[in-house]
């Protein structure tokens, strides 16, 4: 990729005809150069998976500078929020959705396991586009660690659209967490999905088939299961103290209501 001219590079991923792997690593924004080198090298092989599964599809593996000239040059219309974004983790979610749009293909976490031939999910689910319905017991909340698109497909205008509108809507007084989901991560992605996807005929990976764990799962061993296509390990790099403490609330609800409990309790004795 470094060697190629960035217009010939969007030549030759125009001519993949949406054939195209995209996966996003900044290295350097999320986390500090020693942390990122260290996440990096340990995503190996999940990386190295979606290449040797699927060796007849392009891989492209963008980085902070490519995404950002990208944006710049063809979606000029969208670069003022794309560049003035708080977090660069918003940036890691947002070019995702732009990358799809204009090439199509397949986008992939870092921390996501390729488990068989994406073709041979591509013969079972022939949509135009998918998201992942998540495992996590929310009703109709899709995921934006793996999606599919053909280029061009309007879910990805309407996206667009909504992440205009919610640049500005969630002040900085909100943590971290809350700011990501719902200006550029899964909970804008869904709040899109769901207002038109029956109107557009919008469709979902199952998450037993490609996102079979969710955050309340111990996942101890990546061996081959003939019925999953893809398993998300969900790292989290960018993940700091609220993210924690909010996947600690939804893990442990239960320990959480008996710690309340026991104080509500012993409160009341003590009176």
């Amino acid at each position: 990729m470094e060697s190629l001219d960035f217009d010939d590079l969007d030549r030759y991923l125009l001519a993949q005809n949406g054939r195209i792997i995209h996966q996003v690593w900044f290295s350097t924004g999320i986390l500090h150069r020693r942390e990122s080198a260290k996440a990096y090298a340990k995503l190996k092989n999940c990386r190295d998976s979606w290449k040797i599964k699927n060796p007849t599809w392009c891989h492209i593996e963008w980085n902070r500078q490519h995404s950002m000239q990208f944006m710049k040059d063809f979606y000029p219309e969208h670069f003022d929020m794309y560049r003035k974004y708080k977090y660069e983790i918003q940036r890691c979610d947002v070019v995702r959705y732009f990358f799809l749009h204009r090439y199509g293909g397949l986008y992939a976490d870092m921390d996501y396991y390729c488990n068989k031939p994406f073709d041979e999910a591509l013969q079972k689910y022939s949509g135009d586009l998918y998201l992942v319905k998540t495992p996590n017991g929310i009703t109709d909340h899709v995921s934006n660690s793996l999606m599919y698109s053909k280029p061009g497909h309007v879910y990805w205008k309407k996206l667009f659209m909504k992440l205009e509108q919610n640049k500005v809507k969630y002040a900085s007084y909100y943590q971290k967490h809350i700011i990501v989901m719902y200006t550029t991560g899964p909970g804008i992605v869904s709040s899109v999905f769901n207002e038109f996807r029956i109107r557009h005929s919008l469709q979902w990976f199952p998450s037993n088939e490609f996102h079979p764990f969710g955050i309340s799962d111990d996942i101890k061993t990546l061996a081959n299961k003939p019925d999953v296509y893809a398993i998300h390990l969900g790292k989290g790099s960018w993940e700091k103290g609220d993210s924690k403490f909010l996947i600690f609330l939804f893990r442990d609800w239960k320990i959480v209501i008996f710690i309340i409990a026991v104080m509500l309790i012993a409160t009341m004795i003590s009176i």
